[in-house]
């Protein structure tokens, strides 16, 4: 009883984002709502339009707070990955895959970007890692911006 009841909170928290139209969800993306970001960039990505996806997740990702924003950093890593709506780039993929795992609370979450970290080290240098290690380094939720840590 107790997880369709949670499992109603979930869907009742969402309604705002599932009944917006595709330039609302972008408006509230680009207004900081993560969670926006979250939805218009997997609505773009299920219509092929990974560019715009690829901005969403970012915007997405420079504003984690919470889940949503995790998951957005976790499909933009998957974009770097896979080469979509960008240049494939190991070095930004393993950098917003390491956040996820450092950062995110969710044991799934952190699980699933520990298991494309290992994936992908096998197709890098050491010189890669490094480098990609040390941007995700750079990554602290300062106000939905992205800070150097001191």
């Amino acid at each position: 009883m107790a997880m369709a009841g949670g499992a109603e909170a979930q869907k009742s928290k969402y309604k705002k984002y599932t009944k917006q139209s595709l330039s609302n969800l972008l408006l509230l993306c680009v207004e900081g709502d993560e969670t926006g970001c979250y939805f218009y960039g997997g609505m773009q990505a299920k219509r092929g339009n990974f560019k715009e996806a690829h901005d969403a997740y970012l915007i997405g990702a420079q504003n984690a707070k919470s889940r949503a924003g995790f998951v957005s950093m976790f499909k933009l890593a998957g974009l770097y990955y896979k080469g979509k709506g960008v240049k494939k780039d190991l070095v930004q993929a393993y950098r917003w895959f390491d956040v996820v795992k450092s950062r995110q609370k969710s044991k799934d979450l952190r699980g699933a970007a520990s298991g494309k970290l290992t994936e992908i080290e096998d197709q890098m240098t050491a010189k890669q890692i490094s480098l990609a290690r040390a941007l995700a380094k750079t990554w602290a939720h300062d106000g939905g911006k992205e800070t150097k840590k001191k």
